[in-house]
């Protein structure tokens, strides 16, 4: 076989097809205090069938909190089809984890992305995201989420233009990300 195939180019292909939906902060919390932040981001994607994918990718801090980096794997290992399968009705279909930190160049920020597979997902985007994805992610995983800001809802890019500022120095990195998306 002589054929040489760029994952990462294949990867990015895909994901110029997802659709952003919405997207949200979240508070990392580790024996019941604050350990952490990130940002949540949800993507979609469906097919002319109706089937198709929930993207939720992950974005953490891991500057501001040292040594959180170690147990995040094993914190996400916990989504699995066993787990997510209790939380949805019936057109849910698999869960496929894309760990990416290890393709990540930074040291500050962690990154995980997750897949979740639906037969009939088409039109049923925020109903399944606001209850049953965010619940069961609250239950899975030890974080609790802002509530979610939807990237349909957000005015128009020359209206925020003229009211957005420079970002402040305070800001943290979750709020960053936060203020970036919001100015897509």
């Amino acid at each position: 076989m002589d054929t040489v195939y760029d994952l990462s180019q294949i990867t990015l292909s895909l994901k110029s097809n997802e659709k952003v939906i919405a997207f949200n902060g979240f508070i990392i919390y580790q024996e019941q205090k604050p350990a952490g932040e990130g940002v949540l981001k949800i993507s979609s994607f469906t097919r002319s069938d109706w089937s198709g994918y929930l993207t939720l990718t992950f974005i953490i801090d891991t500057d501001s909190a040292p040594g959180i980096r170690d147990r995040l794997t094993g914190v996400f290992a916990g989504i699995n089809e066993t787990a997510v399968r209790r939380f949805f009705p019936g057109p849910f279909e698999t869960v496929l984890r894309c760990p990416m930190d290890s393709l990540s160049k930074s040291g500050k920020w962690y990154f995980e992305e997750i897949n979740i597979y639906f037969k009939a997902l088409k039109g049923k985007e925020r109903a399944i995201t606001e209850q049953h994805l965010i619940p069961a992610l609250e239950k899975i995983l030890p974080f609790r989420f802002d509530p979610l800001e939807w990237w349909d809802q957000h005015p128009l890019k020359a209206q925020k233009a003229s009211q957005a500022g420079p970002p402040a120095a305070a800001d943290s990195l979750k709020d960053t990300i936060l203020n970036w998306f919001r100015s897509l």
